[in-house]
């Protein structure tokens, strides 16, 4: 990718790029995600495009690094030492904090779709990645306060937490896509899902 080609676009068709860009990754695996139909969404030719992108691979990476950038200015996860004075009063503000942020974020929601969708992905794995240390520091700092169960070993506790959490988001994906869960329903189903991870890690 040409960063200096892309940061010499104007900003109306930067944004009109990274979001054709990514309602496709969004909505379909990597290997299926198509250029010509990013190119037709962003409404560029194939020349301009190919001026400022040079592959696939560069054009996700890109997409995940300036939705990640956009959706820390709506909603941005708490420092673990935040969670010390009262775990799980904490967790709960956090988790009900977020389910009102991201529906009315269309970066963060994008940003969640194109994780999903590619979790494999090397352009999404330093995301991800950033994400699992991030729970692994919450964890830890649970267990030191002694909220969290501290006879399971931490790693093990780590990927449990995390693997659960994956499964939660990919249901409730599920469900919001199938017009399942919508208003109350979806604030009634956090609260489920709150529980859930409650009880596998509460000491």
């Amino acid at each position: 990718m040409s960063a200096s080609a892309f940061a010499r676009m104007p900003s109306a068709k930067r944004q009109a790029l990274i979001f054709a860009a990514a309602e496709e990754f969004a909505s379909r695996p990597f290997e299926q995600a198509s250029l010509n139909g990013i190119i037709s969404g962003a409404r560029m030719s194939k020349s301009s495009f190919y001026h400022v992108i040079d592959s696939k691979e560069s054009l996700l990476s890109l997409v995940v690094d300036e939705l990640r950038e956009q959706a820390r200015k709506e909603w941005t996860p708490p420092d673990p030492s935040g969670f010390a004075s009262d775990f799980w009063a904490t967790a709960a503000d956090i988790f009900d904090d977020a389910l009102h942020v991201w529906p009315q974020s269309r970066a963060l929601e994008l940003l969640w779709r194109i994780v999903h969708a590619n979790r494999a992905d090397p352009g999404v794995s330093s995301l991800d990645h950033d994400y699992r240390t991030w729970i692994s520091s919450v964890l830890e700092v649970g267990r030191e306060t002694g909220a969290v169960d501290a006879d399971c070993p931490a790693d093990l506790q780590a990927l449990a937490a995390a693997t659960l959490l994956t499964a939660l988001d990919e249901w409730a994906l599920r469900q919001v896509d199938g017009d399942r869960l919508t208003g109350g329903d979806l604030e009634a189903a956090a609260g489920q899902q709150f529980r859930l991870l409650k009880r596998l890690l509460q000491a």
